[in-house]
């Protein structure tokens, strides 16, 4: 799991995910929009924080964690995206909340 998690976090770091807006401009036979929402421009930071049905499944996830840790994590790109967690936390928990949150980013960017 170690590798998969530096993996997906150099990919999040350094933009490796190729947003629809510039698939676009490199295949101008795609379309721009968010594949998720289907409206919007998808640009990099839509895609992954701003999109509606992207903020209704990070919802999900910071509930799911709640229920699990007993710790409300705000809802910030820094810490879903980037995995910076704030607070004081015991290390099982905040391990356990980075590898759930390194799982979920990897599902959404299969999805």
């Amino acid at each position: 799991m170690l590798t998969a998690f530096k993996e997906n976090q150099y990919k999040m770091f350094y933009r490796w995910h190729l947003a629809p807006a510039r698939l676009a401009k490199m295949y101008p036979t795609l379309k721009p929009e968010c594949w998720k929402c289907k409206y919007k421009k998808g640009m990099f930071f839509h895609m992954w924080w701003q999109c509606a049905e992207v903020k209704k499944y990070w919802k999900k996830i910071q509930r799911w964690l709640f229920e699990m840790t007993k710790y409300k994590l705000k809802l910030e790109p820094e810490t879903f995206l980037l995995g910076m967690i704030k607070g004081n936390l015991s290390r099982e928990k905040r391990y356990l909340i980075v590898h759930i949150l390194t799982a979920a980013r990897i599902t959404l960017a299969q999805d």
